[in-house]
């Protein structure tokens, strides 16, 4: 039987490939238990903003109202449950981080083999800015979990609740907006004549179905927040402030801006939070922590052939291979008009790294195998060399 996207239902999975996704899971799962409680009670990078805020939430007091509340209501939880130490601000991110790969693969084996959709499972376990990111305590990470839930029920013909994921992850970090905007357009472009008037009511009747329930969700969990906190007196009027806050950060020369034309070609790295403990003698450091900025390089420069190699998919609309590109072109492009206007950093790459996974799975898959056994060392040597805990690694 075949979905409106022309994809048609996959071969079920063999337990093969379950019991690799489980040993994929468990194993990123323990590199960050290895480094969650450190630095134990001292913030990386923006922590140091949304810590503070759980702890506001806690107290029962509204703060840092320019970002929506979710994150930092599932941050506060944990610290609840865990105890307000490194390890209870970070656990959240670590659960959404290390499961986003289910959904990963589960979306790509939906549309694909179980191959190319445990090739990108895997790609987006070691690539070093998501896991980085899935290891302390920010907005992005529990966000983009919800985002890639939306697409994974988007994909089974479940709009409502892709919908209702897609706003749930708005709750987190607001351009998870960007996600149904390349919804909406694959869609379109996956119908026989995208130009046609038939197409374009088949794609309004789907984005509707989509688009609603995602905002109603939004609508409806911002002013949930404004009655509990009295914070706004709608939540129209918490929007508007939002809006204000972010229109103050128009400097795209800030120093630790990064454009995103510079995303795909590699760039300085920035260190999050680096510490040193040397032995007595004053010999090399024993311990360094190192949070950076900087993606895995092999997989980031990839893409410049990965394109090419699956341009002929995209161009047949093959859905996994347009969707995938679409997961990564419409925020990167979104990303380029917002430069025009304000400050953009690469961890803002994230939101469509898990696309940019599937993209290079694809690409991959039509090497031979000796290659894409090379690619992935190299991936793991990158990934390991600029791991958290690796005292070998230069930085002091």
């Amino acid at each position: 039987m075949r979905r409106w996207d022309g994809s048609t239902p996959p071969k079920p999975s063999t337990s093969s490939e379950g019991w690799a996704l489980v040993a994929l899971v468990a194993g990123v799962l323990l590199l960050h238990l290895l480094i969650i409680d450190q630095p134990t009670l001292s913030y990386v990078f923006d922590e140091a903003h949304y810590v503070p805020a759980a702890r506001c939430l806690m107290a029962g007091t509204g703060c840092n109202e320019e970002h929506p509340p979710l994150a930092k209501v599932l941050i506060a939880l944990s610290i609840q449950a865990f105890g307000d130490r490194g390890f209870g601000w970070r656990l959240p991110s670590v659960f959404a981080g290390s499961f986003t790969l289910v959904l990963l693969y589960l979306l790509a084996r939906r549309l694909t083999d179980g191959r190319v959709a445990l090739l990108a499972a895997f790609l987006l376990g070691f690539e070093n800015l998501w896991f980085v990111h899935s290891s302390i305590a920010m907005l992005d990470i529990p966000a983009f979990f919800f985002a890639m839930l939306g697409v994974y029920l988007f994909t089974g013909q479940r709009g409502w609740l892709a919908g209702l994921a897609l706003g749930v992850g708005m709750l987190a970090k607001g351009v998870v907006a960007m996600v149904f905007i390349a919804l909406v357009l694959y869609v379109l472009l996956s119908q026989e004549r995208w130009y046609s008037k038939a197409a374009l009511a088949v794609t309004t009747r789907v984005g509707l179905s989509v688009g609603i329930p995602a905002a109603l969700t939004f609508l409806a969990g911002l002013g949930l927040y404004d009655l509990v906190y009295q914070a706004f007196p709608s939540p129209l009027h918490h929007l508007a402030s939002m809006a204000s806050y972010h229109q103050t950060l128009g400097s795209p020369g800030m120093s630790d801006s990064v454009h995103p034309l510079r995303w795909f070609s590699g760039f300085p790295n920035s260190p999050y939070f680096v510490t040193s403990i040397q032995s007595e003698d004053g010999s090399i450091p024993r311990d360094v922590l190192q949070y950076m900025d900087q993606p895995n390089l092999v997989m980031l420069l990839f893409i410049w052939l990965a394109i090419p190699l699956v341009w002929p998919d995209i161009r047949a609309r093959q859905p996994l291979a347009l969707l995938s590109s679409l997961l990564v072109g419409v925020p990167y492009l979104l990303f380029l008009l917002v430069a025009l206007v304000r400050v953009t950093y690469p961890f803002y790459m994230l939101l469509f790294m898990p696309g940019q996974c599937i993209l290079s799975a694809l690409a991959l898959s039509k090497l031979p195998r000796g290659a894409t056994l090379t690619f992935c060392a190299g991936v793991l040597a990158w990934f390991f060399f600029w791991f958290p805990r690796n005292p070998l690694a230069p930085w002091e």
